[in-house]
């Protein structure tokens, strides 16, 4: 088989089959995305009695992108300790230079 063309899996959101090709991700993984995709469109469903696909298929792509917003606004605030430490280190090392 040709290294450039990858294998395409099949998913199952909101009742409706896709065949994708997963990119980088492992089978395991896309089928895990495709199942929290289809998690956020049955909650929005039934929360808010919906059954246009369409509107619910937005208003889920909208929640997770409000999700990952939130995500990186609450990780760029903290520094994990390696880059604090290394941060500290340097800090140090450029007082050190500029005295």
């Amino acid at each position: 088989m040709n290294s450039l063309v990858k294998d395409k899996i099949r998913v199952n959101i909101f009742g409706m089959v896709y065949e994708l090709d997963p990119g980088n991700l492992t089978p395991l993984e896309a089928n895990q995305l495709a199942a929290y995709v289809d998690q956020k469109m049955k909650e929005i469903s039934e929360k808010l009695g919906l059954v246009d696909t369409q509107k619910i298929a937005v208003l889920a792509a909208l929640n997770i992108a409000f999700e990952l917003g939130a995500r990186q606004k609450a990780n760029a605030q903290e520094l994990p300790p390696v880059d604090e430490a290394k941060l500290k280190s340097l800090l140090e090392t450029l007082e050190k230079a500029l005295a």
